[in-house]
């Protein structure tokens, strides 16, 4: 029942996040990419105020430092690292380069976190990796003009992805999913609306046809695909590992081709092979042992 319930959190979670995309596409119609980065971690910020006291009352005070670093490297510095990226790289190279996160997962786990080595970890990361980047190929046009330097962005987000995983797994495995997440919107929500509010966003807010409804579709994107998905995000570490929660990068493809099924688009052989191939890749990496082979 144990491995059930972490399949369905990778599951629900990818739907979530997979989900953002179209959420995004809708909003950035009306706003620039920073201001949505930003309005979506504000919005967070605020979400989570019901259950700071709970949250508070739940964390040690030596807690607070490492909460800080999961706040800063998986929430705060990655969303402006992905929209400055994408002002000069297509969402398609994005995608690539995002499968990166369980590699560097895996990787910065053995050099620095401690991470025991097993081989059908490492195959089921490279699996996963190139059903990833299979779909996200066959699924989406590159643009001819890439700035490549912006595209070190990328990869760094997806590094900082990997150590704050990494650091709720080795150092936040005692606090609370929902406190870890409360705090650090708290941390770092002041600074996002400081932001949101040194832009031009009221100015679009009032004159712009249709702002208030991408704002209400930020709104959901920060409260469900942001404090509520990082809590189960949070969750799913803790109960297995930093690898195979990061697994979800690989599964958050599909579920955004899935909705463009749904808006019109077709879909051939080249879904069902990712498909195939990712979800062997989730489950090498999901067993604590590598799996017996049949002798006669």
């Amino acid at each position: 029942m144990d491995a059930l319930k972490n399949y369905l959190l990778l599951l629900l979670l990818a739907c979530i996040w997979g989900s953002s995309f179209i959420i995004m596409k809708k909003a950035l119609v009306v706003f620039p990419a920073e201001q949505v980065a930003a309005l979506r971690i504000f919005i967070a910020a605020l979400a989570v105020i019901p259950v700071l006291p709970y949250s508070l009352k739940r964390t040690k005070k030596k807690d607070v430092p490492i909460i800080g670093v999961i706040a800063l490297l998986g929430s705060g510095i990655p969303p402006f690292l992905f929209t400055f990226a994408q002002t000069q790289i297509s969402s398609a190279l994005a995608g690539v380069l995002n499968t990166l996160t369980p590699l560097f997962t895996f990787l910065l786990g053995l050099l620095f976190f401690g991470v025991v080595f097993r081989a059908q970890k490492l195959i089921g990361v490279l699996l996963g990796m190139f059903g990833g980047i299979f779909l996200i190929v066959f699924s989406t046009p590159y643009s001819q003009s890439e700035n490549n330097l912006y595209a070190l962005l990328v990869v760094l987000a997806s590094m900082c992805y990997a150590m704050s995983s990494n650091t709720v797994k080795r150092y936040a495995q005692d606090i609370s999913p929902v406190a870890i997440s409360a705090i650090s919107f708290l941390m770092i929500g002041p600074f996002a609306g400081v932001f949101i509010f040194s832009t031009d966003f009221l100015e679009i807010l009032n004159a712009t046809e249709g702002a208030w409804t991408a704002l209400g579709l930020i709104a959901i994107l920060a409260i469900i695909g942001t404090a509520f998905a990082n809590m189960i995000f949070f969750q799913l570490t803790q109960r297995t590992d930093a690898l195979f929660a990061s697994m979800v990068t690989y599964i958050i493809p599909l579920i955004a081709i899935f909705w463009g099924v749904l808006d019109g688009e077709r879909i051939d052989w080249t879904y069902g092979m990712g498909l195939l191939t990712i979800l062997s890749g989730v489950y090498l990496t999901s067993l604590k042992k590598a799996p017996k082979l049949a002798t006669s």
